[in-house]
């Protein structure tokens, strides 16, 4: 420190940094006192840096008061505020307040008219471990051919459930192509079982990650599981691959579901912050401070050496200060 500079005392008068407090560790109360050292050429704002700092508060948070004068141009320099009370030595009242942020309206979510409940049905099953990716012989791949034809058959006479079983016969052989397995998952949609049609796409795109047909069902049943999500990120890259206009409708659906979550989850996230703040503030109210604490060790060491109370605090005033030298 210089001997020019200017010892200038804040007393906080307000703290309150809301939401923001989250992993702040330091505390300070009102009533607290800081003290920092600043050039007296230096402007209001560079004071509001140095303190901001300190106390964890931004800049724009402060409001600053020399008395009743608020230090509001925050070009001034603390040399030309001698008129409002600003001089070496002086105290200056802090109020630092975090800004609130209204909170948007999101409204209610209306119900989805195509989500439907959980499946009881287990999904049909896949190949385990080696057999998904092993190299067929020529008689397991005629084995799956007269499976898949016999199923596009049951599948003209309307018979879905036999058509199913057998596209499943063709995927246990072995080996089953990201375009069987997408064909299952199809047909899985179509017999309103999301949930399966989710497994086999998904077990197609780990083959063929440009299946665009695969990202389009496995879309659509997220949308009916009201995954609003995945589903809004599986048309988006179905869209990459090739974009469809039959699909546009739907995911916008989606991405307007899934934009309202995401306000919603924010919105709670927030309140809960509060909460833990307003419990946290709660706590700290019904503990002493540490100025406290001082000034009541003092008033206690002076009245034993006689001392009156008022005494004390004037005499272990300058021990109520924490002072900053920048």
């Amino acid at each position: 420190m210089t001997d020019t500079q200017w010892k200038i005392n804040i007393k906080i008068v307000e703290m309150n940094r809301g939401a923001f407090a989250v992993g702040i560790k330091n505390r300070w109360d009102p009533g607290d006192k800081i003290s920092v050292q600043i050039e007296p050429h230096a402007t209001v704002s560079m004071m509001k840096q140095k303190v901001a700092m300190i106390v964890a508060a931004h800049e724009k948070w402060q409001v600053m008061k020399c008395g009743e004068n608020e230090l509001s141009d925050p070009s001034a320099k603390i040399d030309s505020l001698e008129s409002v009370g600003v001089t070496n030595g002086c105290t200056v009242d802090l109020y630092a307040n975090a800004p609130v942020e209204e909170e948007e309206d999101i409204g209610e979510l209306s119900d989805d008219p195509d989500m439907m409940e959980g499946e009881t049905d287990d999904a049909p099953a896949l190949p385990e471990g080696d057999a998904m990716t092993k190299e067929l012989t020529e008689e397991e791949e005629d084995k799956q051919n007269a499976a898949k034809g016999a199923a596009a058959e049951l599948l003209e006479d309307g018979d879905k459930a036999g058509a199913l079983a057998k596209l499943t016969e063709a995927v246990m052989v072995g080996n089953p192509t990201a375009m069987l397995l997408v064909k299952r998952g199809e047909l899985l949609l179509k017999m309103k079982r999301p949930k399966a049609a989710v497994a086999d796409t998904t077990a197609a795109l780990a083959k063929n990650p440009d299946s665009c047909k695969g990202y389009k069902i496995r879309a659509k049943a997220h949308r009916l599981l009201g995954k609003y999500a995945e589903a809004n990120t599986d048309f988006s890259e179905a869209q990459k691959i090739d974009y469809d206009d039959d699909i546009v409708d739907a995911h916008a659906y989606c991405t307007k579901r899934n934009m309202w979550l995401i306000k919603k989850e924010g919105k709670e996230y927030r309140a809960k912050i509060a909460e833990k703040e307003a419990e946290a503030a709660a706590k700290r109210a019904e503990i002493p401070t540490a100025r406290e604490k001082r000034e009541a060790e003092a008033k206690a060491k002076a009245a034993k050496v006689g001392y009156t109370p008022s005494t004390a605090t004037t005499v272990m005033g300058d021990s109520t200060e924490r002072q900053t030298d920048l």
